[in-house]
């Protein structure tokens, strides 16, 4: 018995494998981020979603196309300003705000 390790084979069927294969090239994966098909076959979701193409499939089902590397790109700048604009409010909220009041002085 060898010690060496050894790939599970996974096996999908032609109608499976080409439809992975369709969303692969329309999600344009191999020029998002370094993977190929092999790869993206063994764990599709997270690739997608690495590439910020999560909605890939969404957009196909509906008889759209996913983004385009360039929107990807401003997707995911949007989604880090709005990150960063939150965490910046939710540290403005953690701090008292002093306030003058008035009452009991007479005008």
């Amino acid at each position: 018995m060898s010690n060496t390790p050894h790939e599970t084979l996974i096996t999908i069927d032609k109608v499976e494998l080409d439809l992975w294969a369709d969303i692969y090239c329309k999600a344009r994966l191999a020029s998002l981020i370094d993977v190929t098909l092999s790869e993206f076959l063994l764990r599709p979701y997270d690739f997608l979603k690495a590439s910020g193409q999560a909605s890939a499939l969404d957009c196909l089902e509906n008889g759209f196309f996913p983004m385009m590397p360039a929107q990807v790109k401003v997707s995911q700048d949007l989604q880090r300003a709005w990150e960063d604009s939150d965490k910046r409010q939710r540290s403005d909220r953690q701090h008292l705000q002093l306030v003058h009041s008035s009452c009991g002085k007479e005008r």
